[in-house]
């Protein structure tokens, strides 16, 4: 049976602070599955710029988003929805930050649920729990849950603050919650999950090339995944797309720049 996928995006999560915070579900998913504390980012390191190229594959110079403002051109690079949905395969994605809408060609995704995310608040707490009801009961092939209160309090308090920490604390909470509806239903087999961030971030900024705002973890589990494997192949936000969709298996469009992560792969 082709996998099932439940992708977390982590806005603005640092792998250095995703090792320091009390996270046993996200542990447990890295622990379990493939690694790498040092993936890379892109220029600029800007969350709407590094999802056009998480998602289509291509740098921000030729998809054309350079900051929090979509441009209409990156329509031209198919995103891995787009690529999915083409093929018959059922998308969703659940988030907190509406500029986010555009990441695929309208009509290819069969659900989406958007929440404001109010500063300060734990937003992605109650996204997360929507997004479990719609995977208990409607079992979509690709489910895309961003989780964006990460970056609001590194804004707010600091990158590395205990207010930061505490919000990565809160995702994993609500991950495992997640998990254990998956659980429950009997359908966690069913799903490999993806965890990782856009970006990192400094003081209370990102968007530099600073190591600081450039790496990011990525953490890949599931039956088809090599088991407490620390991956060493370079990877970058360009391979995301491209990894999803020899996961899911489905054909990568000849635009994408990246390829996929084969060594997190145990077949």
């Amino acid at each position: 049976m082709t996998p099932k996928l439940l992708f977390v995006i982590l806005d603005g999560c640092r792998p250095d602070a995703l090792q320091q915070a009390n996270t046993p579900a996200l542990d447990a998913l890295w622990q379990g599955g493939a690694v790498t504390w040092q993936g890379r980012s892109v220029m600029p390191s800007i969350t709407l710029p590094c999802h056009n190229t998480m998602f289509r594959s291509v740098l921000p110079d030729v998809h054309g988003v350079i900051d929090n403002d979509f441009n209409s051109l990156a329509l031209r690079f198919p995103s891995f929805i787009d690529a999915a949905a083409q093929v018959g395969k059922h998308c969703a994605m659940f988030y907190s930050w509406e500029q986010l809408r555009d990441l695929n060609h309208p009509g290819n995704m069969r659900a989406t649920h958007y929440r404001f995310a109010d500063y300060g608040d734990d937003n992605d707490t109650p996204v997360a729990l929507a997004a479990a009801d719609y995977l208990v009961s409607e079992q979509p092939d690709l489910m895309v849950l961003y989780m964006g209160d990460v970056d609001i309090h590194g804004h707010l308090y600091g990158w590395m603050s205990p207010e930061y920490i505490g919000a990565i604390e809160r995702n994993d909470s609500a991950v495992g919650q997640v998990l254990a509806r998956l659980e429950q239903a009997g359908l966690r087999e069913d799903y490999h999950v993806l965890v990782l961030a856009d970006h990192g971030g400094h003081d209370t900024d990102h968007g530099t090339d600073m190591p600081e705002d450039m790496l990011i973890p990525f953490i890949l589990h599931g039956t088809r995944i090599r088991a407490g494997h620390a991956v060493r192949t370079p990877f970058s936000l360009l391979d995301v797309a491209p990894t999803v969709a020899h996961l899911m298996g489905f054909d990568a469009p000849s635009e994408w720049q990246g390829r996929p992560l084969i060594e997190a792969f145990a077949d």
